[in-house]
């Protein structure tokens, strides 16, 4: 369960994240709640993952799931492309992430 919290955490950081981007400069109120709901989700979510997984692992895992949410994020509704070497990246990201959670 505590794998999955995690994840879901990752992906509330690309939430918050894209909502800052949004907020042009804390300026979009609806973008900044937003943000502030993501941020406080996903490090509610992140501690509670604490309790099985060790900190260095779950920070990784929360980066590298959040860095990956958020490009195809951009992508799928932001028109942002994903060249080949990014997509051979983020395969490496994710197969990263799933040897340590087999090595947990």
């Amino acid at each position: 369960m505590s794998w999955i919290l995690l994840f879901i955490a990752g992906v509330l950081e690309a939430g918050w994240l894209i909502g800052i981007e949004k907020s042009a400069s804390f300026s979009k109120i609806p973008y900044v709640i937003f943000a502030v709901a993501c941020m406080t989700a996903s490090l509610v979510l992140f501690g509670l993952s604490l309790k099985d997984i060790p900190a260095p692992t779950a920070y990784l895992v929360w980066l590298a799931v959040g860095v990956v949410s958020i490009t195809l994020i951009n992508h799928v509704f932001f028109d942002q492309l994903i060249t080949l070497k990014q997509l051979g990246c983020f395969a490496l990201i994710i197969a990263g992430v799933v040897g340590l959670k087999l090595s947990h």
